[in-house]
């Protein structure tokens, strides 16, 4: 399984089209083969701030979602808005006893 959590942030006044172009994003990838969960989320105290968690079966699946043609087509569209990006990969804790 990959889990991956993304944050990136836009100026203020470039956080509505963000937002519209990551909910496309969002829509095609969850239609992708292998994706288990995708979201995205507005941060409520600043509405520059954008993250995405995102599930993958499969690293293969992952790897197949970075070259899809919505994710190519997201970043020519937002590439020049975003100020700051950042990942991380996940691993989840098993808090079952």
């Amino acid at each position: 399984m990959v889990n991956k959590w993304i944050q990136f942030t836009v100026a203020p006044e470039n956080s509505d089209a963000f937002s519209k172009a990551l909910n496309v994003l969002v829509r095609e990838s969850r239609f992708e083969e292998g994706c288990v969960h995708y979201a995205a989320f507005q941060c409520l105290d600043n509405p520059g701030i954008f993250t995405v968690l995102e599930q993958w079966a499969t690293k293969e699946a992952f790897e197949n979602h970075r070259v899809a043609p919505h994710i190519t087509s997201f970043k020519e569209d937002c590439g020049s808005i975003i100020l700051e990006k950042s990942a991380l990969s996940l691993n989840p804790i098993n808090t079952e006893k």
